[in-house]
């Protein structure tokens, strides 16, 4: 199998796009070869861009999560935010303590919670506090901290210490990333902290992922897949194995799995 160096490397990327990350000694085995002609091919694939080392093995540098910026991310997966954001509003009712992250999805929903009775608010988001200011109904806590400009988000160590007196009911969160193994996962660890401390005063943790990000890591573990009790995904397209894989792993870990649909308010704003 792909016994020239040229065409045993291309088929290493062609693995790598499914699997996402590879053993050098499970390359090796696979293409009956020697791990440091493994190592060779990989040296390679590095200098040409297409791959990172990582410790024991390889990853396909375009799978790489990296973050943009709030520009960027408002205007992306929006339809799919937009279904998320329609079915996790479903679960908030009058009287909630809610808390939502520094998440453009978290955003979305925020837009249509307005009409819903004595709410509270938690956040470290900027835009949130601004799309709920004036709303009566709604009381909001803008927790306090740095200015992250990037994605004019609240963080740092007094986080915590603002939240150590609030009862959360109900947490709304995204990331970057999210795998059933390994969990929620962030690309910044600034940002990661400020979801775990939110996490850690939520009776209830729900995660919007559109379905891009299943089945894949970024650089900070945020949680395991147990601290999660819904995720809310999109079940627009059809999922990859990859990404069935991913919700199957979550549900045995006992993650609710909610599959947001086109519904009534997307279709009028397509």
């Amino acid at each position: 199998m792909a016994n020239l160096p040229s065409a045993r490397r291309q088929k290493i990327l062609t693995i790598l796009e499914s699997k996402d990350y590879a053993e050098v000694s499970y390359l090796s085995d696979l293409f009956s070869v020697s791990e440091m002609t493994i190592r060779r091919d990989i040296e390679k694939l590095e200098k040409e861009g297409y791959v990172f080392r990582v410790y024991g093995g390889v990853k396909l540098k375009e799978k790489q999560v990296v973050e943009g910026s709030v520009d960027e991310r408002l205007s992306t997966h929006n339809r799919e935010k937009r279904v998320m954001a329609e079915e996790a509003v479903k679960m908030i009712q009058p009287g909630d303590v809610i808390a939502f992250d520094a998440s453009t999805s978290a955003l979305e929903l925020s837009k249509l919670i307005k009409n819903i009775d004595n709410l509270t608010v938690v956040t470290n988001n900027i835009n949130i506090a601004v799309e709920l200011a004036n709303c009566k109904n709604v009381a909001v806590i803008l927790l306090g901290g740095f200015l992250r400009g990037k994605s004019l988000s609240l963080i740092g160590a007094s986080l915590q210490k603002y939240l150590e007196d609030i009862y959360i009911d109900k947490a709304f969160l995204s990331s970057k990333a999210l795998d059933g193994v390994e969990g929620l996962t962030d690309s910044t660890i600034d940002e990661g902290e400020a979801k775990q401390a939110i996490i850690s005063r939520s009776k209830e943790v729900i995660v919007l992922a559109d379905r891009s990000k299943l089945g894949r890591h970024a650089f900070f573990r945020v949680c395991s897949p147990e601290k999660l009790d819904y995720v809310i995904t999109d079940c627009l397209e059809p999922y990859t194995s990859e990404q069935e894989e991913c919700l199957t792993r979550l549900r045995e870990n006992g993650v609710h799995i909610i599959e947001a649909k086109s519904g009534q308010l997307s279709d009028s704003l397509s």
